[in-house]
């Protein structure tokens, strides 16, 4: 008797579709999920190019519907760590193919592990390292093309070893791994604070509710597409920094509308702090402070 042979399930590649068969992400963020896979599917970038996630966690849920070529860094507890991604993976109905551990994990080297999602063939690196020395002491070779995404979400550093995602050298550096019409997803990590991120070469897609073992638990998340380089990019975000500072406790403080010493303090001051940034850079900042004065 002939029996049939046995077909593979067709790799559905909709990163949308993934959302809709996930079990475990909650009703209220998939709405804004949906439509974060809606705007990397529809754009121009390489979908070969690797999904970065800093601080990963074991969350694969949010990681696979970004992308197919996942590098998770996470320095914190390594071996619960890859015990909390193998569950994450079986969770969401995932199949684990193959897994191969090179090097030494906290020194350099990275757990591989190959598994399958409604018939996709996806593949997760793992290095126990301290994200924010990626591109500096630490070099993950996936990253030698940049990536297609970078993801990260509460930002706050696990241990007190550990540096600050959110510190302008370093969000600076992983920036500068995305690819020209690649992504930021965000939560609790924004790219600026006072500043229009087009400043920074990036444009807001998207904001909505994306979960998160967080405090903060309304803090929305956010999407931004790439749309250039900008030079001086670290020195630009430590700027923006300052101008919240400086201006965010004024404009909280209630700041006289009449009282134009501290207007033009504030506007003296980026400029000083502008002095190293290209003219056209320099002009758009100073407008953008000139407009948030008039304002009070």
């Amino acid at each position: 008797m002939e029996t049939s042979p046995v077909v593979s399930p067709l790799c559905e590649k909709s990163l949308v579709s993934r959302v809709k068969i996930i079990p475990n992400l909650l009703p209220e963020e998939k709405a804004f999920l949906m439509r974060v896979c809606e705007e990397i599917e529809k754009s121009s970038v390489d979908r070969e190019l690797p999904v970065l996630y800093a601080g990963s966690g074991g969350d694969v849920e949010h990681a696979v519907i970004l992308g197919d070529n996942l590098v998770f860094v996470d320095s914190h507890l390594p071996e619960v760590t890859l015990m909390e991604i193998r569950h994450g993976i079986d969770r969401i109905g995932g199949e684990i193919v193959e897994e191969r551990r090179e090097g030494v994990l906290g020194k350099g080297g990275r757990h591989v592990i190959n598994f399958r999602l409604n018939g996709c063939d996806i593949n997760l690196t793992y290095y126990a390292e301290d994200a924010t020395k990626i591109g500096d002491e630490f070099m993950p070779e996936e990253l030698k093309d940049g990536c297609s995404v970078y993801f990260v979400k509460v930002p706050l550093p696990k241990e007190e070893r550990v540096g600050s995602l959110v510190s302008p050298e370093v969000l600076a550096r992983m920036l500068d791994f995305v690819v020209n019409g690649g992504f930021y997803l965000e939560r609790e990590c924004p790219i600026t604070r006072f500043l229009s991120p087009e400043l920074a070469g990036f444009e807001k897609v998207a904001s909505g509710f994306i979960s998160a073992l967080s405090i903060n638990y309304d803090e929305e998340g956010n999407l931004y597409r790439k749309v250039r380089d900008v030079e001086n990019l670290a020195e630009l975000l430590r700027v923006d920094r300052e101008l919240y500072r400086l201006c965010g406790s004024r404009h909280n403080s209630g700041l006289d509308v009449n009282d134009e010493l501290s207007k033009h303090e504030v506007i003296r001051l980026a400029r000083e702090h502008c002095e190293r940034f290209p003219d056209k850079l320099k002009d758009e900042v100073i407008k953008a402070v000139k407009t948030f004065v008039e304002k009070l």
